[in-house]
């Protein structure tokens, strides 16, 4: 049951008719898990705390350096050294202390995955490699969990909702083939422009939003190129010879 805080604090959003009452006790009830703080990471991590989600995961081996103030709004130069999981949490205790935070300071890999996913309603990939980003839908494949998958580099973003338990929903192996070796750069390499990362990663808290109240999601890669100010979306057709998902089955 709502508070009168609550009714005060979320006032706005529960007159949305999608969202209401219910659906803010719903909110409270769900554990979504947030793999990398970084660019996408700090704002998805900020909307969905002001959504109320009940649970935040954090997941980010990372420490704040210089070169990230730019565009991971969460953190101020007095952080430069820290972990940002740690940064992140002190955030989120201060901004909504009724939220619990759980912290994992270490990296996503095949095999920390399992443990990290457990419980979870939902996952963000927010991470900047894509060999994490193969490795984190192969984990929620198998284990039936909802994952948006975020990206940018350059003026570029992206953005790919994945769902295990809908028979016709592609994962991210569909688009790009795990055993092929990629040669795509990094952000380091190629540069990337603060606020297209941004709105990738707020995009990606709207989108983690609406699967949690069972709203319809739009279907389809979305890329958006920040210099032509130009949004795309492509069909994505579920692979009949993905490695991943062809023959999985949930957990």
């Amino acid at each position: 049951m709502l508070s009168d805080q609550d009714f005060l604090r979320y006032g706005r959003q529960l007159l949305l008719p999608q969202w209401g009452e219910a659906g803010q006790n719903t909110l409270t009830r769900k554990r979504v898990v947030i793999i990398g703080l970084g660019g996408l990471g700090c704002p998805a991590l900020q909307y969905l705390a002001g959504a109320g989600i009940g649970t935040l995961r954090l997941v980010d081996a990372d420490t704040v350096s210089l070169s990230n103030l730019p565009r991971q709004t969460l953190y101020g130069q007095q952080a430069v050294g820290r972990a940002k999981v740690e940064v992140a949490a002190e955030w989120l205790n201060r901004h909504n202390p009724a939220i619990s935070v759980e912290v994992e300071t270490r990296m996503a890999t095949a095999s920390t995955l399992p443990r990290l996913l457990a419980g979870a309603d939902l996952v963000l990939d927010c991470t900047d490699n894509l060999t994490t980003r193969h490795a984190i839908n192969a984990a929620c494949v198998k284990a039936g969990k909802p994952l948006v998958s975020g990206a940018a580099i350059g003026w570029q973003g992206q953005l790919l909702v994945i769902q295990p338990g809908v028979a016709d929903s592609p994962c991210f192996a569909c688009l790009s083939d795990p055993n092929e070796e990629s040669h795509s750069a990094s952000c380091a390499e190629a540069g990337v422009a603060g606020p297209v990362v941004g709105a990738v990663g707020t995009l990606q808290a709207l989108l983690a939003i609406q699967l949690l109240l069972g709203l319809d999601t739009p279907a389809g890669l979305h890329r958006f190129d920040g210099l032509q100010f130009q949004w795309q979306r492509f069909a994505l057709a579920k692979s009949p010879d993905c490695p991943v998902c062809a023959n999985a089955f949930c957990e």
